[in-house]
């Protein structure tokens, strides 16, 4: 802040030198009342799902996203939108109470017997009934298929008691803090082309559940069954088989076995292999926990069996063990695959074979799904290949009847302890579902890292100042700007959504909050040395004649002094180094994508409040330390002191020698250093923008662990496994195309939030019902089947385009002779295309209902969606208009309808795929030839769009264009400071250079070690440029400030004050970035790596490329410098308060606190390092006179030479603390 300078700021000086305590209590008041409030109005952070928020909204691609999952979402049943007519029919139906019978399947609806004379208000409660009690509904299914019994059984064991259905999940009861993956919600279940909800009847269902207890009945009569006890309710029968009479499935939790040894190139599927495996699923199974969370039998207390290779050959050679296994058996089971393959290969198997006889293949390949189990679920899909009599099984699958939930975590850690291998094989993945969960514990248990990191800093700060008070009050400080961010993100700018990302802003702000306690306490321990310098001459009779009110005055104002000229120039110091890095933050603001954005503020919130507390907290803190501990320290030190002060001295040896070395280097071999980064950045931005250049990610899946994680194998391999491939029926998932009408793409949601999506607009000016939109229309249709990207679909009545389908209906005889009712279809009936509006909006509905009561009809997302006129109203939903329908209900009254919306769905020949270019050329084709189409569209149909499966390829784009936007932003932002600070032109051209280069040699590094352009990457590259851009910014302005006009001196006179704490800063936030590598999270790893990578090249550049530039070709005698003369008067105004005191420039070994002891070294070399920070005349000594005609004539290392040290014996002055 550049008000610091100002006169007006002398009451703040004063408050801080004066009242202490109560900055310090206020600040500490203020702060622990925000954090307490935030936590209680606001809800913990979830990171329960890691990828929220990985999205992109408000670009073009997102908006049609968005509006067309608002459009699914308000679609069949959960709105007020039908594919089907009969459902909408079926509603009005049921609500005019004519049947009895509920809209879902397995619900009764009762009857309303007393009617609300406030309709709307009526129609509220009823559609709030109906999705409670289609809820329950939901859940009892659930219950019927998961139930565990967990009540002992009564002592007459001949009573009938139906345990419920035995499903794959009855032993998980369901809470709502254990969702499994096999618990559909809308937000992630994937739609399903061809997917179509049918009724249940409920007599049926409970004739099914009566059948279902007469068998339960059977059983107990045919088996005998023990009697001892409680176990025996949840055995099963002997009937149940092998297996349980169940087959593996993708829930059930898995694992992939790898051959390991001397012969790790053999083939898995011989007799040793299945042994070895064997031996494995052994050890998998005789964990501790296993048996509390396995599938077990009824009628022993054992688990069911794994579905395994060497299980399934014991089955097919009917042994009960697949230690029995032998030679012949695997090659009986080897024959019987390779047999069966090509029914497999050919879709005519399922796992439903020995249930329904559909299945087109033999049946000895039918015989127990042991073919369809074995090819699909076990082995990988090279294992068998046509027309190939060998077989090669290099990954193989052991399913184990445990369901994947997020309470297997215990089991997980046992697993993890346990080593599941043996001298051939090993588990080298799984997948327990247990990624969100684990990551959930390791961003918690890893936290010991951050805070390892901040120990190691806090102590930096302690070995730097030498108090354990101050390094105490740093360390509340960073905890504050953390919470007082938190507070600003979730109350003052009403966040909702808080990523688990944001919590790297903690190890970002540990490096930076320590940076700035370096400044201040640098710059006030210069300005300790120069005030007090003097005072060592002082003996005891004259310390003893001061009065104490008189010293403890003298005390306080040269306190206040001493405050108003270490916050002149810290103050600006840290408001330059913080505005860089906030706006930096801030940029990311610019991106799309929600995680970014909300990173972004909370990073730059948090950089903002540490910096509002650098300046309020912190020298509050120093001020109550010198309250505290101004004493005159005797000469004579106890032993320890003594050693802590050769300590010191010894290492301010070493950094003389270190930054003598850095400036002789730098002085004599400037074109050298030039040669050679400029080449590192040279060949940096060719690895950039070139070869290989910052690649997108080609995996929709998002790693959150180590490459190395068996999680992560798991999802790097299970494309190996047939059952792991997206859509069986297809080897490569085709991209549709959605054209839409009637629905505008709009996102009004809130971006920052994942969870709001916004509402539905609707398109005033949509009518599909005029002639000219129905010609359109079918030649739209046409067209596309013309395009390269079309690709023909084979089926029967398919709703690609329903215009087509609805001139077929057309087409009938109005009376068939062959109707032996002989109705009359009039008007739906001969009819000449175009038809009436009229007409069109009458037969439309018809025609779409006759078309689901087909029997060959595949149901999907595309045709036009219906919606009650006349129940709709204006104020409720936007955008009522349209065509109006009507069909001839049970009375034979008239009742209207509406087309709201119109998909058209083709598939393109497209295949589906993760790679940016083959997307982009899709999207970008389809998209221009629409656009083209809709010029010639009449004005009722030009509203219309497209979209595809265009998710992941929309975050790549966004990836791509936001990250250049958030680097020009940040880059513009550096820039503009560096201007203003500088006040020249070439210094910030100079610097501009660097930090640039110094970004393509941080992000070439981060190529070179395999990262791709993600979200957490886009974030490191905009950020990179304000954690780069600090050294430049201090080397540029000491340049620019040097009391030496000439080039060379310059250099030096920067060389020899900023060396020191630009080292200090990058060793700290690099080395705590470091110890963040050990983490088990890969977001960890990377924020490590991205640290220690940005802070040692953003060094370098600046020490040695920018100071050898301004060494060569710096601008000197004010070349390129602009004039700010009302700078140049404030400050030659704020200077005539505070006056120095005359005195001898003579470093006194011992100073007045414990900050400023054992600093003989740092007077001289070092005081007012960063006085020029915001001063334009020219660098005073002591006494106020001007030394820059004396600096020629003073020897080079006149800042590290000092006068012979007089022996003295000092005694303590009286304490002012009181």
């Amino acid at each position: 802040m550049l008000c610091f300078d100002s006169e007006r700021m002398n009451w703040y000086y004063h408050v801080l030198a004066r009242r202490p305590y109560l900055v310090v209590i206020s600040i500490a008041v203020y702060c622990v009342a925000c954090i307490i409030v935030a936590l209680i109005l606001n809800k913990l952070p979830d990171f329960s799902d890691p990828t929220l928020g990985f999205e992109t909204r408000g670009t073009k691609i997102g908006e049609r996203l968005t509006a067309w999952y608002n459009l699914l979402e308000e679609t069949d049943h959960h709105g007020v939108l039908f594919s089907n007519p009969s459902d909408l029919w079926e509603k009005r139906r049921l609500e005019q109470g004519y049947v009895e019978t509920r809209l879902h399947p397995n619900h009764r609806r009762r009857k309303n017997k007393h009617k609300n004379k406030n309709k709307n208000k009526r129609r509220k409660e009823q559609n709030q009934s109906n999705h409670e009690h289609h809820d329950v509904a939901q859940k009892m299914m659930q219950f019927k298929k998961r139930l565990k019994a967990t009540s002992a059984p009564s002592a007459n064991l001949a009573v009938d008691t139906w345990m419920g259905d035995s499903g794959v999940f009855r032993d998980y009861e369901i809470t709502n803090d254990s969702a499994s993956s096999l618990e559909p919600t809308r937000r992630t279940e994937q739609i399903e082309y061809g997917h179509n909800t049918t009724s249940v009847d409920e007599d049926e269902h409970r004739e099914r559940v009566q059948t279902k207890k007469s068998t339960w009945r059977l059983l107990k009569q045919a088996a005998t069954l023990p009697t001892d006890g409680w176990a025996d309710i949840h055995r099963r029968q002997p009937i149940e088989g092998f297996f349980c009479d169940s087959s593996p499935r993708k829930e059930y939790s898995h694992f992939v076995v790898q051959r390991i040894g001397p012969n790790a190139t053999d083939s898995l599927f011989d007799l040793n292999g299945l042994l070895a495996m064997c031996q494995l699923q052994d050890q998998i199974t005789e964990v501790p926990s296993y048996r509390s969370f396995c599938e077990p039998e009824m009628l022993t207390t054992d688990c069911c069996r794994p579905w395994s290779l060497p299980n399934y050959a014991a089955m097919l050679a009917n042994k009960s063990s697949c230690f029995d296994l032998t030679a012949e058996d695997v090659t009986s089971l080897q024959t019987l695959l390779s047999g069966c393959y090509e029914y497999f290969h050919d879709l005519k198997m399922d796992n439903h074979c020995n249930e329904i006889p559909h299945c087109r293949a033999p049946e000895e390949c039918k015989r127990l799904n042991i073919v369809f189990n074995v090819l699909n679920f076990l082995t990988d899909f090279g294992f068998i290949k046509s027309n190939d009599s060998n077989v090669y099984l290099k990954y193989a699958m052991i399913f184990v009847p445990v369901a994947q939930s997020n309470r297997l975590l215990p089991l997980f850690h046992e697993w993890e302890d346990v080593e599941l291998s043996n001298e051939l094989v090993e588990v080298i993945a799984m997948d327990l579902g247990l990624e969100n969960e684990l990551f959930n514990e390791l961003l918690l248990t890893d936290v010991w890292l951050v805070s390892l990191g901040g120990a190691f800093v806090m102590a930096s700060v302690w070995l730097y100042t030498g108090s354990a008070f101050i390094t105490l009050m740093s360390s509340i400080a960073i905890c504050f700007s953390l919470g007082l961010a938190y507070f600003f993100y979730a109350i003052v700018l009403e966040f909702e959504f808080f990523p688990y990302m944001n919590l790297l802003a903690v190890v970002v702000i540990i490096g930076i909050g320590a940076d700035d306690v370096f400044l201040f306490l640098k710059i006030w321990q210069c300005v300790l040395a120069e005030r007090f310098s003097n005072r060592c001459t002082l003996t005891t009779q004259s310390q003893s004649a001061l009065p104490t009110h008189l010293e403890h005055s003298d005390h306080t104002e040269s306190l206040e002094n001493i405050m108003a000229l270490t916050m002149r120039h810290a103050a600006a110091s840290m408001f330059v180094t913080s505005l860089t890095t906030a706006g930096a933050f801030y940029a990311s603001y610019s991106s799309s994508i929600t995680a970014i954005k909300c990173f972004g503020i909370f990073a730059g919130t948090v950089v903002v409040t540490n910096y509002l507390l650098m300046i309020t907290w912190l020298p509050a803190s120093v001020s109550i330390m010198e309250r505290l501990f101004a004493t005159r320290i005797s000469c004579r030190h106890p032993t320890s002191q003594k050693l802590i002060h050769a300590c010191k001295k010894s290492i301010n040896r070493f950094c003389q020698m270190f930054e003598e070395c850095i400036t002789h280097s730098i002085m004599k071999y400037a074109y050298l250093w030039l040669l050679i980064f400029g080449a590192l950045g040279v060949s940096s931005a060719v690895v950039v923008f070139w070869y290989p250049g910052l690649q997108l990610p080609e995996k929709s899946h998002f790693q959150l662990f180590v490459s190395g994680h068996p999680f992560e194998i798991y999802s790097s391999l299970k494309q190996q496994f047939w059952f792991e491939k997206p859509l069986q029926a297809y080897e490569n998932f085709k991209m549709h195309m959605h054209f839409v009408w009637g629905i505008q793409a709009v996102d009004d949601g809130d971006y920052t939030n994942p969870n709001s999506y916004g509402n539905l607009h609707y398109d005033n000016n949509f009518n599909v019902s005029n002639r000219p939109a129905q010609l359109w229309l079918l030649d739209f249709c046409q067209s596309v089947r013309q395009q390269p990207f079309y690709k023909e679909t084979l089926g029967m009545l398919l709703p690609n385009c329903f215009i087509e389908n609805l001139i077929d209906y057309m087409k009938r005889r109005c009376i068939d002779d062959m109707d032996i009712t002989r109705k009359d279809r009039s008007p739906c009936c001969d009819a000449q295309f175009p038809f009436d509006p009229l007409i069109f909006d009458y037969c439309l509905p018809q025609s779409i209902s006759n078309m689901y009561d087909t029997t060959f009809f595949r149901p999907g997302v595309a045709g036009p969606k219906f919606a009650e006129a006349p129940r709709l109203e204006t104020e409720d939903y936007l955008g009522i208009g349209g065509n109006e329908s009507s069909e001839f209900s049970i009375n034979g009254s008239v009742s209207p309808l509406i087309v709201k919306a119109l998909v058209i769905e083709f598939e393109s020949n497209v295949a589906y795929s993760t790679i940016y270019t083959n997307i982009k050329q899709f999207y970008e084709s389809v998209e221009n030839w629409f656009q083209q189409q809709l010029l010639t569209a009449p004005p009722e149909l030009q509203g219309g769009w497209f979209t595809s499966d265009l998710k992941f390829y929309n975050v790549q784009d966004t990836l791509s264009h936001d990250t250049l936007v958030a680097i020009c932003l940040a880059m513009a932002a550096s820039l503009v400071v560096l201007l203003c600070f500088t006040v020249n032109i070439l210094i910030s051209i100079y610097a501009v250079l660097t930090v640039s280069l110094s970004i393509f040699n941080t992000v070439a590094v981060l190529i070179l070690l395999g990262w791709q352009l993600n979200i957490l990457e886009s974030i490191a590259v905009s950020t990179a440029i304000g954690l780069a851009v600090d050294f430049s910014l201090h080397y540029g302005i000491h340049y620019r400030m040097s009391p030496v006009k000439e080039r060379l001196p310059a250099t030096q006179f920067v060389l020899s004050r900023i060396i020191g704490p630009t080292v200090m800063a990058a060793t700290t936030t690099g080395l705590a970035g470091g110890i963040m590598m050990a983490s088990n999270i890969l977001p960890y790893i990377q924020i490590g790596v991205f640290l220690v990578v940005v802070m040692i090249v953003s060094w370098l550049y600046a020490t040695f490329f920018l100071m050898s530039l301004l060494c060569v070709a710096g601008p000197q005698h004010g070349f390129l410098e602009l004039k700010w003369p009302l700078w140049n008067k404030r400050n030659s105004a704020s200077s005539k308060f505070y006056e120095r005191k005359p005195s001898q420039v003579i470093a006194s070994e011992q100073l007045l606190t414990p900050t400023s002891s054992a600093i003989v070294e740092l007077a001289n070399s070092e005081t007012h390092e960063l006085e020029s920070l915001n001063s334009n005349s020219l660098i005073k000594t002591i006494s106020g006179t001007e030394s820059a005609h004396a600096l020629s004539s003073l020897p080079r290392d006149f800042e590290h030479s000092f006068q012979t040290l007089r022996e003295c014996k000092y005694q303590t002055y009286p304490s002012t603390s009181n």
